[in-house]
């Protein structure tokens, strides 16, 4: 485990992440590239931990807060055109790649995010390559199919 900077501590995997976290993160059947935990606000003050957790194409987020919490973060705004969608049991929200900027653009392509709460976990999809419902497959392939 090491500082990457003053907000964040990495890992090297998912048993580190889950030792340092103090709950058991989902965990696709993707390769991971990278793990960080994001520790510091912007004015260095201590913030519950987040899992980042980085993939070819895509990015998951995972959190612990009351469940209360994990459900108005995952109906936060994360984009336009909200679409509520189902993960497993519960309601998600998903919003769609957006259109490649104009040449000359200063501003990047939107995300396409995926944002659900799993009772007191909250949990977020993102790719500045990949269609909503690509991070909706992934998403679903976290639940065992019943």
């Amino acid at each position: 485990m090491s500082d990457v900077n003053d907000h964040f501590i990495t890992v090297d995997d998912w048993e580190q992440a889950e030792e340092t976290l103090g709950f058991k993160p989902f965990r696709p059947r993707h390769r991971p590239q990278a793990f960080r935990i994001h520790v510091r606000d912007h004015r260095l003050r201590d913030v519950p931990p987040t899992l980042e957790v980085y993939f070819d194409g895509f990015t998951l987020s995972q959190a612990k807060r009351d469940e209360v919490e994990a459900r108005r973060l995952a109906t936060e705004s994360y984009g336009l055109e909200p679409a509520v969608v189902r993960i497993g049991r519960n309601q998600a929200v998903a919003y769609e790649l957006g259109p490649e900027p104009d040449p000359g653009d200063i501003d990047p392509r939107s995300p396409s995010v995926v944002t659900w709460a799993d009772g007191d976990l909250f949990l977020l999809l993102a790719s500045d390559t990949k269609p909503a419902d690509d991070l909706l497959e992934i998403a679903a392939s976290l639940y065992p199919a019943r």
